[in-house]
């Protein structure tokens, strides 16, 4: 039973919420500005919610784990910040996934000594995801699967669906986050 945390409620952080959930993750807490991205990944499985605007994520995250930490703490946003939190929300032998893209050259700084705190960096990972990290020829027909027996909420990731000129408003629209994500009819 283990604590997952994703960071960033858009297309692809809703599949690592609704993976977590299948896999029976024992908290699945989800972090995003978007309070209504926030509404829609309890569709998809978030037993947890919190909104930066409402303080401090890193410590709102330790107060859901009991100061423990979460075991997998996926981040989305490509942006430096959530990433620098993601890494201080995994727990002790937990892992921090980078999905979202960083910006070319971007580091990531983080103590690898005791803090002053008593803080051990120690035993946490570092991973980065490359385009899921899957094997299609196994994972893709597991997906159909899933979806064919019900346990795969493929209908609530689609917020529009849009004709090929719509494509630069369908864009702008995911950037801001007022969809999930477009689909684009032919």
């Amino acid at each position: 039973m283990e604590t997952v945390v994703v960071l960033g409620a858009g297309g692809v952080g809703l599949n690592a919420v609704q993976a977590s959930a299948l896999v029976g993750a024992r908290k699945v807490i989800v972090v995003d500005l978007n309070p209504a991205k926030l509404q829609l990944a309890t569709k998809f499985g978030a037993t947890h919610l919190v909104d930066p605007a409402d303080g401090d994520p890193v410590e709102q995250v330790n107060a859901l784990t009991g100061g423990l930490g979460a075991d997998h703490v996926f981040e989305f946003t490509g942006a430096k910040q959530p990433l620098v939190q993601a890494t201080a929300m995994v727990g002790r032998r937990g892992t921090t996934y980078v999905v979202g893209l960083q910006q070319l050259g971007e580091t990531l700084d983080f103590a690898v000594a005791p803090g002053i705190g008593g803080t051990i960096n120690f035993e946490k990972g570092v991973r980065g995801v490359r385009m899921g990290s899957v094997n299609v020829k196994v994972d893709i027909p597991y997906y159909a699967e899933l979806d064919a027996q019900g346990r795969f909420n493929l209908d609530d990731l689609v917020s529009n669906t849009i004709a090929l000129d719509d494509i630069t408003a369908g864009y702008e629209a995911v950037k801001i986050g007022a969809v999930a994500r477009n689909v684009i009819t032919f």
